[in-house]
């Protein structure tokens, strides 16, 4: 990999780990260069929940499955209710599809996925449980890293680094790797939409601004087919602005893992809406 791959903040000289550091040891946490190419396809099955935190903790029961094949992706939930049964991300390689919950209606996951369709066709979301993680080849997934210092996540130290593409997106992307083992443990997504314009100037002072946070965390890592995947896959999605907060957090423990099997084509079908 080219080092014009890399932008370094002002500084970035005189530290002694590099972006290009921390990108080379974050591969091996996963497996040797041979283990980590052998795996052509990647399925993940899992069981957990959806918390609806800001609407009285209300709490669904479901699974998720994680299936990628090369940079195509899928993510996929089914959940125990008529109101939320779930959500379906979909990259076929070229296109990108966001399934509707219901009444064709998008879930605000579905609606930022949708947004910042990036996330879905670069292969960050879901990180190393998918084949399309863009840090395995990032020239091919057009991104750029930069170092970022660190911080502590659950009293860790992690390195922060900055990922940028040149896709074109409206997010700022920052991915977290342990100090120690060098192991993805967190993507936080940000995005801060400007206050409204009123139609008199007095009524502008009544508008805010929107932030929206999406925060992807991996843990409990687990080596299988002789590569390193984390088993608990947790989604926080929290908006404030306007209309007050809303707050939404999912929890998967992952217990199935299947390598280079023959995926049907189906299951990178893209929907109707693509992009």
């Amino acid at each position: 990999m080219g080092a014009f791959l890399f932008v370094f903040p002002a500084g970035a000289a005189s530290q002694k780990v590099r972006a290009e550091d921390v990108l080379a040891k974050h591969l091996e946490s996963i497996g040797t260069s041979e283990a980590r190419t052998a795996v052509s396809s990647r399925v993940a099955v899992g069981d957990g929940t959806a918390k609806f935190v800001s609407i009285k903790d209300q709490t669904v029961q479901g699974r998720v499955v994680f299936a990628s094949e090369g940079n195509k992706n899928f993510i996929g939930m089914k959940m125990n209710s008529t109101l939320y049964p779930g959500e379906r991300f979909v990259y076929d390689g070229k296109h990108s599809s966001v399934a509707a919950v219901t009444a064709n209606s998008r879930s605000v996951l579905g609606n930022f996925v949708q947004s910042n369709s990036m996330l879905l066709e670069s292969g960050l979301l879901g990180g190393t449980l998918s084949t399309a993680w863009p840090l395995y080849n990032l020239e091919a997934s057009k991104g750029k890293l930069s170092l970022n210092g660190t911080k502590k996540i659950d009293g860790r130290e992690v390195y922060i680094l900055v990922y940028t593409s040149n896709r074109g997106a409206d997010v700022d992307v920052t991915l977290c790797f342990d100090k120690e083992t060098f192991r993805h443990v967190r993507t936080e997504y940000k995005r801060t939409s400007s206050a409204g314009i009123g139609a008199r100037p007095e009524d502008s002072t009544r508008f805010s601004e929107s932030r929206i946070k999406l925060v992807e965390d991996f843990s409990e890592f687990k080596t299988e087919n002789h590569v390193t995947f984390p088993q608990k896959y947790r989604i926080n999605y929290l908006v404030s602005g306007q209309t007050g907060t809303t707050e939404v957090e999912w929890n998967f423990v992952l217990r199935e893992f299947a390598f280079n099997q023959k995926l049907d084509p189906s299951t990178f079908e893209v929907g109707q809406n693509t992009k």
